[in-house]
């Protein structure tokens, strides 16, 4: 599969017999895929740059629900990312990439993930960016999964608008790319 990154470099992605595919939250085939769909790959990057996908996942025709490419949901609603400005456990604050502070209830049920390792809440810190995917349950933010980002992995979403503000920010296409943070397990 060739995809187009939001730089306009051009990355080969290798699909193998374990690659799985996402669209609209839903498991699907690879020809249920077309040319111009947007996609987020998750996977490893091979030392020729090209990217052996373990997950490709659809993009809504505006990259997420509103804004410039990312996961499928609304910012807030059905996730959050963001630096963890304060913590008073079992709650979060959470500075998003809109300039949005959100904080949010960690309870028993939610799953807290650093790379391969379970973490707990004592694990985090202030200056943390994190990723939580959830949603929202009588208007209010309830996470399920909570994944701590690594600071190369931050600066990665930030320069292909994932995660607001970056280094570089080139025009935006309608295919992503991404060293993930670890949030398809």
């Amino acid at each position: 599969m060739q995809i187009t990154t939001p730089n306009g470099q051009t990355v080969t992605v290798k699909i193998t017999d374990k690659t799985e595919f996402r669209k609209a939250r839903e498991i699907a085939k690879q020809s249920d895929f077309k040319v111009g769909d947007g996609v987020l790959v998750r996977g490893e990057e091979n030392e020729d740059h090209s990217w052996t996908a373990r997950m490709v996942g659809g993009l809504a025709a505006n990259g997420q629900g509103g804004g410039r490419g990312g996961p499928a949901g609304d910012l807030g609603k059905d996730y959050v990312v963001g630096e963890v400005k304060s913590i008073d456990a079992p709650k979060l604050t959470i500075l998003r990439p809109d300039k949005v502070t959100q904080t949010i209830e960690l309870t028993e049920e939610t799953s807290l993930r650093r790379g391969e390792d379970s973490v707990t809440m004592a694990d985090l810190q202030a200056g943390d960016h994190v990723f939580v995917r959830g949603g929202t349950q009588n208007n209010v933010f309830v996470p399920k999964l909570l994944f701590v980002i690594e600071p190369d992995q931050w600066k990665r979403m930030q320069e292909l608008g994932l995660a607001g503000p970056g280094p570089s920010r080139g025009a935006s296409k309608n295919t992503q790319t991404q060293k993930p943070p670890e949030q398809n397990r």
